[in-house]
């Protein structure tokens, strides 16, 4: 009975927090990103402070907790990762689903996390610079950190539907 409990919670929370980052995914990089942008500078000092409350470690610590939960969640499923269920339609179902998920942790992590903590570093530097060569080098690499982030937010955003998408329908293939 308390392993019941103990299944139950953990899938709910699985899917709880799985929604909670892909939808906070999406958010960020339709919605609040392109209004950032648009608000010029002052953008910049508000996506800053965004930062500064903890926005990567509110992102990984989902990231995180999906995958832990949903790691658990297939062990359950497949008996342990027996291979006979882990081929049988559903199990592959889930394991793409999975294999999905945490390649959309890793490419967050890597590309979103560590390019927006530079992007916080250089936007700071920038607002202490003299216009000269220093601050446009340093205005170029926001624009590059900027392009790269946008697109692996729409690499995240892909494997998250995948994982999403399979894991919400692999019980009935």
């Amino acid at each position: 009975m308390v392993m019941a409990f103990l299944f139950l919670g953990l899938r709910a929370i699985h899917v709880l927090v799985a929604g909670l980052w892909i939808g906070s995914t999406v958010f960020m990089s339709r919605m609040l990103t392109p209004a950032i942008e648009a608000s010029g500078p002052s953008g910049g000092q508000v996506m800053l402070r965004i930062n500064r409350r903890g926005l990567t470690a509110y992102m990984a610590g989902l990231g995180v907790t999906t995958a832990a939960t949903g790691l658990y969640l297939l062990w359950h499923f497949t008996g342990g990762f027996d291979t006979s269920v882990s081929l049988s339609h559903a199990g592959l179902a889930f394991c793409t689903g999975g294999t999905s998920g945490i390649l959309a942790g890793v490419v967050g992590g890597a590309v979103l996390g560590r390019g927006g903590a530079r992007m916080s570093t250089v936007m700071e530097t920038i607002g202490t610079q003299p216009d000269g060569p220093a601050k446009l080098a340093l205005v170029e690499e926001a624009a590059a950190l900027h392009r790269r982030m946008k697109a692996g937010s729409n690499v995240v955003i892909a494997l998250q539907t995948v994982a999403l998408v399979l894991m919400s329908v692999g019980h009935y293939i």
